[in-house]
């Protein structure tokens, strides 16, 4: 069973939860595609692993082509859809806004594999939202009578890991009935 994973990042987050994916699956025949650096048919694979960090509320440019173009050919194919976002709490809002209903319907699973707010590598006005976002989680916080400092959100690899595991279950199960039958 041919696998792609077909994601975007901008800042190199998406792209760390695929090479922990890729890491979890060897042995299987897997084809990971940065769709900022290149095109990719998914039609040519038996499941497709698509992803997206989401910048300022918004998929990745590259990421939305993709599911614009391919949406119809991903329904017909065993999908995972993900995305990674620093804002933890908009998890759900994002899976919902983002992907369209269909495909979140008919996916595998939809995840959330977490997030980053450092402001490394950033541009200075991106420097300046991501700042006012962690001033926005102290503030949440002092509001809500904790003054401890809380803590940044990070790349969540329990879901990648349960994703790994739980999909490579399915593709025996689908293996070994296709055998059968």
């Amino acid at each position: 069973m041919k696998i792609l994973i077909a994601y975007a990042s901008k800042h190199g987050t998406a792209k760390i939860c695929v090479e922990r994916l890729v890491s979890n699956w060897r042995g299987l025949d897997v084809t990971a595609v940065d769709l900022e650096q290149q095109s990719v048919d998914p039609a040519e694979y038996d499941a497709v692993v698509f992803g997206s960090s989401v910048y300022f509320g918004k998929l990745r440019p590259a990421a939305r082509r993709f599911l614009d173009t391919y949406e119809t050919v991903l329904l017909q194919k065993t999908t995972v859809l993900f995305l990674c976002c620093g804002l933890t709490a908009e998890a759900e809002y994002y899976k919902k806004k983002l992907f369209p209903a269909a495909l979140r319907e008919s996916a595998f699973d939809v995840l959330f594999f977490g997030g980053s707010l450092s402001t490394r590598g950033l541009s200075f006005f991106e420097k300046i939202a991501v700042r006012s976002m962690r001033s926005a989680l102290y503030e949440e916080s002092i509001d809500n009578g904790d003054y401890s400092a809380p803590s940044l959100p990070g790349i969540l690899p329990e879901n990648i890991d349960k994703l790994a595991t739980e999909f490579r279950r399915h593709l025996a199960q689908t293996q070994r009935g296709s055998e059968e039958g």
